[in-house]
């Protein structure tokens, strides 16, 4: 006696094979130099990319939290006011993933020994930008009849941000200066 095939039996097979093999429901393949697509002929891919077994790759990101931590300890110290630091933080973090820092990016912020050093790294975040600030200082600067042996406090600054990393909170606040005078309240 033969066992009998119930008809619910023979659809589930039937539909079950019948999705093997059919090209058209496999996902495309991403274009090469692309995330998940073929590393180009030479091994490479597109920024922000690494080629790992012929595939491109996103590498493990940096541990943003960790960055902007350090960053604030090196950019506003250890007593500044908790609604400052806290405001530091979450941009600098929403900076660094947005900016995609690499985890060796990030280890290279993380090991610098103070704020002077981070120009040592390949891509620096939540600091002040120099060009800025010294051509609003230039601006606010009298012109004509003034003392030549006078410094003034937009000078003092400009000669440091030749040679120091400025915090963002400097940039703010010299940018919103209408005067000279007005610099005297900008803390680097």
């Amino acid at each position: 006696m033969r066992p009998s095939v119930t008809p619910w039996i023979v659809a589930a097979l039937a539909l079950a094979l019948g999705g093997c093999g059919k090209a058209a429901d496999a996902p495309a393949a991403a274009p090469a130099g692309t995330e998940r697509g073929a590393c180009y002929g030479n091994g490479t891919c597109n920024d922000g990319l690494v080629c790992l077994s012929a595939l491109c790759v996103r590498p493990p990101g940096a541990d943003c939290a960790k960055v902007a931590d350090k960053l604030a300890s090196l950019l506003l110290g250890n007593y500044a006011p908790r609604a400052e630091r806290d405001a530091f933080l979450a941009a600098t973090r929403d900076e660094c993933a947005a900016a995609g820092l690499t985890r060796e990016e990030g280890d290279c912020l993380l090991g610098v020994p103070h704020r002077n050093a981070l120009g040592r790294c390949a891509k620096v975040i939540g600091v002040g930008d120099c060009t800025k600030i010294v051509a609003h200082l230039e601006a606010l600067r009298p012109t004509g009849g003034t003392d030549q042996f006078l410094v003034t406090t937009a000078d003092k600054l400009m000669s440091r941000c030749k040679n120091e990393t400025p915090s963002r909170g400097l940039e703010r606040c010299v940018l919103a200066a209408t005067s000279i005078a007005d610099l005297d309240r900008c803390a680097w």
